[in-house]
């Protein structure tokens, strides 16, 4: 199963609204993926081993991943359109 981390170095609330939100948006796509979340800062890559990283905030950190920029989450516009870039990285 792939497996996507979203990771947040804002509110622990927003984190886990974009969590869940994904994890909505994929199963109505029909797309299994097990959404985890994770603070931006203290991300252990090599243990969580993501197939895509969604990042909710600045990027300290470099990786062969696929990140996908997940302010949308923070603002509520356009969800939709980057929850479809995750489905396209991750079924390419």
């Amino acid at each position: 199963m792939k497996k996507v981390l979203v990771a947040s170095g804002t509110s622990a609330h927003k984190l886990e609204f974009a969590v869940a939100y994904i994890r909505d948006y994929l199963e109505k796509k029909g797309k299994a993926a097990e959404i985890i979340g994770d603070n931006i800062y203290e991300l252990k890559l090599e243990e969580t081993k993501p197939d895509l990283i969604v990042t909710i905030g600045p990027v300290n950190f470099t990786t062969d991943i696929p990140l996908v920029p997940g302010t949308v989450f923070v603002t509520k516009i356009g969800m939709e359109a980057v929850c479809d870039e995750i489905i396209g990285k991750l079924y390419k």
